[in-house]
């Protein structure tokens, strides 16, 4: 196999065999019935939203009545008003396909005009007053001020009374920002009516990557200005981190049992189109497709033989070769060698994620070309096999790293029940662990392992942190763990149960490291620790990360903080983990008490 590596971005190829719901999500976008429509599709970070919306975009390119438009708001995150931006761009995609809209391109000039001067948005929707604008709670002569304010304030929070009495004077005059609104709406519908039959479909993308404030503008956008028939909208988006936006503003309403995220999403999206998590036989197929990908063959015909497999058909060598037309080669029998050794364990600790796994032989292939840079070979398997476990036990990797490890990971791989381990104490009784070492290639056998461990140590220096290279859900849920309410942490701990193993890891570490910058270690920070170590099922990856703290920097609070920690201990962590708090004299009161 050649060694190269992948773009971390949208496919050009389906691999995922999205096909099916590429094909639905056209669907909706050309029935004329449906429209205006939100369409909304959901799936975790890096589960392949941008492939199929490029796929979704590819399909209706050739449909000559349909107009597609990509908005990119993380882009424009803190350079420009992304309301602004999104009919910016709109328009000005609009103004360049001026054929198409010939009757019309002089409304669309008006707009581009209104949007250019500054004079469409106001402070109003930025203060929730866009549910006065459009009639949602009632218009600004039906309210008092007072009774206006506490309305605002319910649904906004941080906002100067004087503030809102600002803009409702603003509204309140003949020449309002309501009127142009209402105008820019009304001119913006005008134009698919006087050129029946132009669809406009706006793809959306990278929500994911944007404050809450920049979501919750491009939403404002479609529902005050944008939606009109002859419109579509796309929204790829973590549903989980959407809601989070909507709820930093419209909080809920005190003595009511209503979600007002969810109300919102379901009000503004009314198409959710939700991506799976692939299943085992899914991750074997897409990581054999990149592996293959290495390889002299045609990958067009091969992504286009994927739809005809049947739920149930394994994609095989015999897929590959009735695609290509080609005998296989051993390099291609290599690639499924490979994929057939760790598709079971990436699907697990990747959770199905086709980012994660990307990510995972970008990794591979960088550490062989830095030591083909040295001179040195690096087999995959033998690669792959370590780095599973770098991924989920980072910390035994560290200890096998040490010399007088060897003899005992040979009996870690031969299973034995009176094996005795003292450089590997911590991991010999772990069922992972054990089941790992005992599969191929036996690691006792290579000669080199060090070379592997300093590659290991070289690529990781490609990242300052743990915390660089978690997904954006995973930064928010750590942010929430450091600097949150208890609740809020509380909360954190629970969500994070839903990450992929791979990245709870991460996450933890991440928080651990975090935490141990600090001059002093902060107690509630560190009992969440704790806690998302039990939640996580990581307790003695957590028992080996307290045990590279100086001692001294434990102190007897911190000791306090592990009464129901320790509880959750076989014998031997919880022991290790004693003798270890036994070295500083000083704790010896605490260590009695929790270690009853």
């Amino acid at each position: 196999m050649k060694n190269r590596m992948w773009k971390d971005s949208e496919a050009d190829l389906d691999f995922l065999n999205f096909n099916y719901l590429a094909e639905q999500v056209v669907e909706i976008s050309k029935d004329d019935n449906l429209s205006p429509a939100t369409i909304g599709i959901y799936g975790d970070w890096g589960s392949g939203k941008s492939s199929l919306m490029k796929m979704v975009k590819k399909s209706l390119d050739t449909d000559e009545k349909t107009l597609t438009v990509e908005f990119n708001g993380w882009l424009f995150e803190g350079y420009e008003d992304a309301k602004t931006a999104l009919c910016g761009t709109i328009l000005d995609e609009m103004h360049k396909h001026e054929k198409r809209f010939a009757k019309a391109k002089n409304k669309i000039k008006a707009l581009l005009d209104k949007v250019d001067g500054g004079k469409l948005l106001s402070k109003g929707v930025k203060y929730g007053l866009d549910f006065l604008l459009t009639g949602g709670i009632g218009t600004v002569t039906e309210l008092t001020l007072t009774g206006l304010i506490s309305a605002v304030k319910q649904k906004v929070g941080d906002v100067s009374e004087d503030e809102i009495k600002k803009v409702v004077d603003a509204l309140k005059a003949d020449d309002t920002k309501r009127s142009e609104i209402k105008n820019f709406r009304k001119t913006f519908k005008e134009v698919f009516e006087e050129c029946k039959g132009e669809r406009l479909v706006v793809f959306i993308d990278e929500l994911d990557r944007c404050i809450p404030d920049t979501v919750l503008d491009i939403f404002e956008a479609i529902r005050l200005f944008l939606y009109v028939p002859g419109t579509t909208f796309i929204i790829g988006a973590d549903e989980r981190l959407v809601s989070y936006a909507v709820k930093t503003k419209y909080k809920d309403i005190p003595g009511h049992d209503i979600d007002i995220s969810k109300e919102y999403l379901e009000k503004l999206v009314q198409y959710p189109v939700k991506i799976p998590q692939l299943n085992e036989s899914e991750v074997k197929q897409y990581i054999t497709c990149l592996l293959l990908q290495n390889e002299d063959l045609d990958m067009k015909n091969v992504a286009e033989a994927l739809p005809k497999l049947s739920i149930n058909e394994e994609f095989t060598i015999d897929t590959v070769k009735y695609a290509t037309g080609k005998e296989p080669t051993e390099s291609v029998k290599e690639a499924f060698d490979l994929s057939n050794q760790i598709y079971s364990a990436l699907a697990t600790l990747m959770k199905g994620n086709p980012r994660h796994c990307k990510r995972f032989f970008n990794t591979l292939m960088m550490r062989i070309a830095l030591a083909d840079r040295r001179g040195i070979t690096l087999q995959k398997k033998v690669l792959a096999k370590l780095m599973l476990a770098e991924y989920y036990k980072p910390s035994f990797i560290d200890a096998l790293m040490k010399p007088e490890s060897k003899e005992e990971l040979k009996q870690l791989e031969g299973g034995s029940g009176e094996a005795t381990f003292t450089a590997l104490k911590d991991w010999g009784n772990d069922e992972w662990l054990k089941k790992w070492a005992q599969g191929e290639p036996m690691l006792s056998r290579i000669d080199n392992l060090a070379d592997y461990f300093y590659f290991s140590r070289e690529s990781r220096k490609f990242y300052s942190s743990n915390s660089e290279i978690l997904s954006t859900e995973a930064k928010r849920l750590l942010q929430d763990l450091l600097d949150s309410s208890d609740s809020a942490r509380s909360k954190a701990v629970e969500s994070a149960k839903q990450l992929a193993p791979a990245e709870q890891v991460l996450l933890s570490n991440a928080m651990f490291d975090e935490m141990a910058k600090e001059e002093e270690i902060d107690n509630k920070k560190f009992k969440t620790y704790l806690e998302l170590s039990v939640g996580l099922n990581q307790q003695k990856e957590t028992v080996v990360r307290i045990k590279t703290l100086p001692v001294a920097r434990i102190t007897a609070g911190i000791v306090g903080q592990m009464t129901a920690f320790v509880k959750t201990l076989d014998n031997e962590t919880k022991g290790n983990l004693k003798v270890f708090l036994n070295t500083n004299s000083k704790l010896s009161m605490a260590i009695n008490t929790v270690f009853k």
